[in-house]
């Protein structure tokens, strides 16, 4: 009976032992309460395992849970894969002494700490193995087969860097992500360069790819390594257009240089001798001024164009010879270019008669029945009603502007009609003088009358007025010289000026007292050198446009230079094509060269006056072109009026081929009838 009592004594001793352990380890009746999110995206986290003490629960889908017992004195704890562990002491945290259900809601944010991806080759999309991926010194590994990798322990921030052999290195900072897909470039960039044309391998190519630089060797092969900047690959070598290549999706790239050099030599194709003086010219479209451009002088023939375009034509201009058009391409282009000597033999009509198309076709007609070759073409009136006016649709903006073009005939249609019979193709265009619609438009751009007021005006007589335009006036030169551009462009083969020179002065007793120009008490220096500037200006434009340039010049000149007027035949030479003294016999009065009457020896007058200009210019670049006299002139007194015909016509031709000038002569006749008797067929 002792025996039953003591061991129910300790069995109630251990039930109250029990109950009282129960209470005083605190367990909590209300339920721990709280969702578990994802750091960076802020969304639940499921399955994420909840531990106070021993009391587990696992967050349901919505990231919930739920722990019905649990003590005030364990730590907390959430645990789940790919995350950082977070834990919280409950026992060193306030705890009121009754809790409610706010009181043990504990909601958690955990920070994942892995990233995973996959290592891809940047061009093929195949995946990588045996990349080294690394968070940092102590976090990293190398990438399987599959190219995919799985960094642990991972801090929220931090530089990512991907390193595979001939591959551009990979580093990025990265934060607050799990995924990070890499694509690796091979870093390697090489090729073989040879010539576009020879097909020879290229030595000494410079290929740049951002920092990168590299040559190629004797045999034209290059390679470059850690190559990051790919998009714009140069290749660039002396002689050769630059070649820039995208390279982001290869390592090896064989690449053509176009040589943009062009060297040759520039011979007679009658004797093979080297052509001195010439300008080259290359365009991509012959309707467009040249891209490159090169003159020679005084050479024996040898040039060097840089630049020159991929296609278009190479263009050869040398006084004396055609002009000879080469297509640029492969094959194409020699290296002697052999001119054809060409000595223009001309006749003039004005623009009046140039708009009527059926007299441009009888004038057409005469040129092939006869010796001419050649046909001068005014661009601008020289009609007293409407003198300077341009007679064919201009697009020359300040023309336009002005409104001082009207189409009276089309210059295309002319042009095409003259290549078509093989006819060379000058453009006269009036600089200074007989321009008076420019100067009435424009007269600030005028030269002056100190007597009269306004415009200066020759007055030849009582019913004629010719104004004149300042020489020093640069806006001047530019509205002309775009004029004979277009021109040019158009398919003139030559511009001609007239009128470049300032005032003669020989009109009227008080001329000189008239006039004034922006420039004041100049010298004859001056004056030429006035000229100069504008034929130094004009000659390369006209050129590069495909167009010889020459000028017209007083007879006197070729005896020597004429101060007042500015005109210097070894000045004007260096910067012309071609010099055109207007040697009329007519012109020069009594006792010229010994004669009574120069008009009544043609012969003499012309041979005389080239020899004197030959001597003047042995070797400039311009050749000598006389204008000869087909007119009778009246405006002399009756005992020196001769009439011109055939005999004198031929005499003077006779005399220009008997002074080896070698260039040519024109016909001048202001009504342009022409004596074509005294023409050969």
């Amino acid at each position: 009976m002792r025996l039953v009592l003591q061991m129910v004594s300790w069995r109630f001793f251990v039930f109250v032992l029990s109950l009282f352990f129960v209470v005083a380890c605190g367990s909590e009746t209300i339920p721990l309460t709280g969702t578990v999110t994802d750091a960076y995206t802020g969304k639940p986290v499921a399955s994420a395992v909840v531990q106070v003490g021993s009391a587990k629960a696992m967050t349901d889908a919505k990231g919930a849970y739920s722990i019905e017992r649990w003590q005030r004195t364990a730590d907390f704890q959430v645990t789940s894969a790919d995350y950082e562990v977070v834990t919280i002491k409950f026992a060193e945290r306030k705890w009121p002494d009754t809790l409610t259900a706010a009181d043990t809601k504990i909601d958690v944010v955990i920070r994942p700490n892995v990233i995973r991806g996959v290592v891809n080759d940047a061009w093929t999309k195949k995946p990588l193995a045996g990349v080294v991926i690394k968070a940092s010194d102590t976090i990293s590994m190398t990438t399987g087969a599959d190219g995919q990798y799985v960094l642990q322990g991972v801090p929220e921030s931090f530089t990512l860097n991907a390193i595979y052999p001939e591959y551009v290195p990979f580093s990025a900072p990265v934060s607050k992500t799990t995924q990070q897909d890499i694509a690796l470039a091979n870093g390697n960039l090489s090729g073989t360069i040879k010539d576009q044309y020879s097909n020879a391998p290229l030595s000494d190519v410079v290929i740049t790819a951002g920092d990168v630089t590299g040559k190629t060797d004797a045999k034209g092969a290059y390679q470059l390594k850690n190559v990051v900047a790919r998009a714009d690959v140069n290749y660039s070598l002396e002689g050769y257009a630059t070649q820039k290549i995208d390279a982001s999706t290869t390592a090896t790239i064989d690449v053509t240089l176009r040589p943009d050099v062009l060297k040759g030599t520039i011979v007679s194709g009658a004797d093979g001798a080297p052509v001195h003086h010439a300008t080259i010219i290359a365009t991509d479209d012959m309707t467009k001024s040249a891209q490159a451009t090169v003159r020679i002088d005084g050479t024996d023939g040898v040039f060097t164009l840089k630049g020159i375009p991929e296609t278009g034509f190479l263009q050869i201009l040398a006084p004396g010879y055609r002009k000879l058009v080469l297509p640029i391409k492969p094959g194409a282009i020699p290296s002697e270019f052999k001119l054809e000597p060409f000595e223009p033999k001309a006749l003039y009509v004005t623009a009046a008669v140039a708009s009527n198309t059926e007299l441009m076709q009888k004038f057409f007609q005469h040129i092939d029945d006869t010796e001419l070759n050649a046909i001068v073409i005014d661009l601008k009136s020289d009609l007293r009603d409407d003198l300077g006016l341009v007679y064919y649709d201009s697009q020359v903006p300040l023309v336009k502007e002005l409104g001082l073009s009207k189409p009276h005939y089309d210059i295309h249609a002319v042009l095409a009609e003259a290549k078509k019979r093989n006819i060379y193709t000058i453009a006269r265009v009036h600089m200074f003088s007989h321009d008076n619609v420019l100067a009435e438009a424009k007269p600030e751009w005028a030269a002056q009358d100190r007597i009269k007021g306004g415009i200066f005006y020759d007055y030849p007589t009582a019913t004629i007025k010719y104004a004149w335009l300042d020489p020093f006036n640069e806006n001047v030169w530019d509205y002309n010289i775009a004029l004979s551009e277009e021109a040019a462009l158009a398919g003139f083969d030559e511009i001609n000026f007239d009128y470049i020179r300032f005032p003669s002065l020989e009109f009227g007793a008080n001329d000189a007292q008239r006039l004034k120009l922006s420039k004041e008490d100049v010298t004859s220096e001056q004056r030429f050198d006035n000229i100069k500037k504008v034929l130094n200006r004009a000659q390369p434009k006209i050129n590069a446009a495909g167009a010889f340039l020459s000028v017209d010049v007083f007879g006197f000149t070729t005896e020597g230079p004429m101060g007042m007027i500015g005109q210097s035949l070894p000045i004007m030479a260096e910067t012309t094509d071609y010099v055109c003294p207007m040697v009329y016999p007519s012109h020069y009065g009594a006792g010229y060269m010994g004669f009574d009457n120069p008009a009544a020896h043609p012969y003499d007058i012309i041979l005389g006056t080239m020899q004197l200009g030959l001597k003047q210019i042995p070797d400039t670049r311009a050749r000598l072109r006389p204008w000869l006299q087909d007119f009778t002139l009246v405006w002399v007194p009756d005992n020196m009026i001769v009439q011109y015909g055939a005999p004198e016509l031929k005499a003077q031709i006779k005399a220009v081929a008997d002074a080896k000038t070698g260039a040519g002569w024109q016909l001048y006749s202001s009504d342009n009838t022409y004596t074509y008797e005294a023409l050969t067929p």
